[in-house]
Parts: structure tokens; C-alpha cells; sequence
């Protein structure tokens, strides 16, 4: 499940506050002096780039107290782009501590240790990059929200339909361009059988969601989405620094937004399947989203 809905209180909210009640002066000022990171503040990766007008959050959707999305929105405050960043659920992250195939998987760590563990663990997959923030939503909340909006118009790339009565999950969605109500909108988004890469199928149809969310919310009437978001995504960014940070994505629209998975392929161990992380190329991945300005500016 995506959980674009932060974006909607970083971009939207600066906006909606802005336009409608002529707020800007109260945003002036070093907004990256006020944000300390909650994982990967120490890390080489921060040193290298502690100039860096970055902020990091950490995206989750959770079903089942597991975290079957994973993404980092890496938001550059200067040049106006969100780089997303999608860490696939069955990612091998050894720990020690846990006994079982399953927990080394690195969606089993918010259950079993919390939030800021997992964002240090995330951290660490990325190459030691800072995160500062965490937005977690569920299915119900997903639901609520996209219902706030309207519904998400959407192309449904195949006839979608499976049913697991364990998981209570039932999705029957038809091919097409069409606009997806709450409870559809979760249907597309857990659908996964049918991809020919599962998973990494999955999350490209999410990120291409979130995409598509996010230019749809453009011009929405933000108080009633606000409401909605704010009570159904739980996070660590009150609702002034949001503002703040939205301030800067004033002017921005769904072209500045890219997507990226990091690199790796599935293997099976022990009889379990995993997605083996390339940390090389992982690590040269996020210094290139890093560098983009010193690249654009050659």
C-alpha cells in the first residue's frame, strides 16, 4: 500500500496555507536548523553530505502490524523534486537477535522493535542516509483518505482478482482507466499474484499511485484531505513543520517526482524467500539522487 498521503501534508498544506490566509512570513528562516534526524545522523553517508537541503521521511503502510510498504521520500527543499525510494518488504536484513526466517525479512522489525529501529535498519540498507521524519498509515486510513479525495483516477493495467479468506483480502478490479473509491484504491494497491516479478511488480504500480495522487490532489479543497490525513496517519512531523516544509514545494506538480526501487533480485534461503539487497549499488544510487545538483549544474 502507498502511503503518498504524506506528501499531501508537506506539498498541500504549505499551499492551502499560503494561498488562503497569506502565511509566508511566518516560515522564514534556516528550516533545516530545526530537524534532527531520528536514524543515520552519525553516519558517514550524513557526513559526506551534511550540506545537503534534504529532508528525509520515512513512508510506511501497515497491514497486520507488518509493514507491507517500505519508501523513503527524499524531498530536496532547494531544487523542488521528491526522489522515492521503495524498499521492498522481503528485503534480508540479518538480526541476530531473532530467531526464524521470517524475522529476517526487514518488514518483521516495526512489529517486534518499533518505528525508530526500522528507521535506523532502513537507514542502514541505504547507505547510512539520515531520515528525520515517519509518516504510518493503514489500509482503513488509505481507504478514508482517497475517499476524502474523491476517489483516484487510475489505468488498471490487467484484470486484477484474488481472494485469500485468511487475510480477509478479496480483489476483483477490471482493466481500464477508471476511478478508484477507498476500499478499490486498497485493492489495487495489495494486488500482487498476477505480476510476473510479484512483488517488484507491486510496487511499481504504487509508486505510479503516488504519482498519480499527487497530481490529482493539486487543487483539491485541502481542508477536508488535511483533516482526513491528520487523523489517520500517525507521525513524528507536527503539523507546523509540515507547513514549513510545504512552503518550499509551493509551484511543484507530479513531473517532479521520481521513482526509483533499490537493486538487488529475489533469492530463496532455507526455504524462505528473500529480496538480496546489492549494497554497492544501492549506495551509488542514493549519492546520485544526492548529486543532482552538482550533475545539473555541469
Amino acid at each position: 500500500m502507498p502511503v503518498f498521503f504524506v506528501l499531501l501534508i508537506l506539498f498541500t498544506a504549505g499551499i492551502f496555507l499560503f494561498n488562503k490566509y497569506g502565511l509566508l512570513g511566518l516560515f522564514h528562516g534556516d528550516l533545516m536548523s530545526g530537524i534532527k534526524p531520528i536514524a543515520g545522523g552519525d553516519s558517514d553517508f550524513s557526513k559526506r553530505f551534511s550540506d545537503s537541503k534534504r529532508i528525509n521521511t520515512l513512508l510506511l503502510g501497515t497491514n497486520q502490524k507488518l509493514t507491507d510498504t517500505i519508501m523513503l521520500a527524499s524531498f530536496d527543499t532547494e531544487l523542488k523534486r521528491v526522489d522515492l525510494v521503495s524498499i521492498p518488504r522481503d528485503t534480508y536484513y540479518e538480526r541476530p537477535n531473532f530467531q526464524g526466517a521470517a524475522y529476517q525479512k526487514i518488514n518483521s522489525v516495526y512489529a517486534s522493535e518499533g518505528v525508530v529501529a526500522l528507521a535506523q535498519d532502513v537507514s542502514d540498507v541505504l547507505g547510512g542516509v539520515p531520515i528525520h521524519f515517519y509518516e504510518i498509515i493503514t489500509d482503513d486510513g488509505v481507504a478514508k483518505i482517497v475517499d476524502s479525495m474523491g476517489g483516484v483516477e487510475i489505468d488498471v493495467p490487467r484484470r486484477m482478482k484474488y481472494n485469500d479468506p485468511k487475510q480477509d483480502l478479496h480483489i476483483d478490479l477490471q482493466k481500464g482507466v477508471q476511478v478508484l473509491d477507498g476500499a478499490h484504491a486498497v485493492q489495487y494497491l495489495r494486488y500482487r499474484k498476477g505480476y510476473s516479478n510479484a512483488d517488484l511488480g507491486r510496487i511499481e504500480a504504487q509508486q505510479e499511485f503516488m504519482k498519480e495522487a499527487f497530481k490529482q490532489s493539486i487543487g483539491l479543497g485541502f481542508p477536508k484531505v488535511a483533516r482526513t490525513v491528520l487523523r489517520e496517519v500517525e507521525s513524528n512531523m507536527g503539523g507546523m513543520m509540515a507547513a514549513r516544509i510545504g512552503s518550499r514545494a509551493i509551484g511543484m506538480d507530479g513531473a517532479d517526482i521520481t521513482t526509483y526501487t533499490i537493486p538487488g533480485v529475489p533469492q530463496t534461503m532455507h526455504g524462505s524467500s528473500y529480496f538480496m539487497a546489492d549494497r554497492q549499488k544501492t549506495l551509488d544510487m542514493m549519492v546520485q539522487i544526492y548529486s543532482m545538483k552538482a550533475e545539473e549544474s555541469n
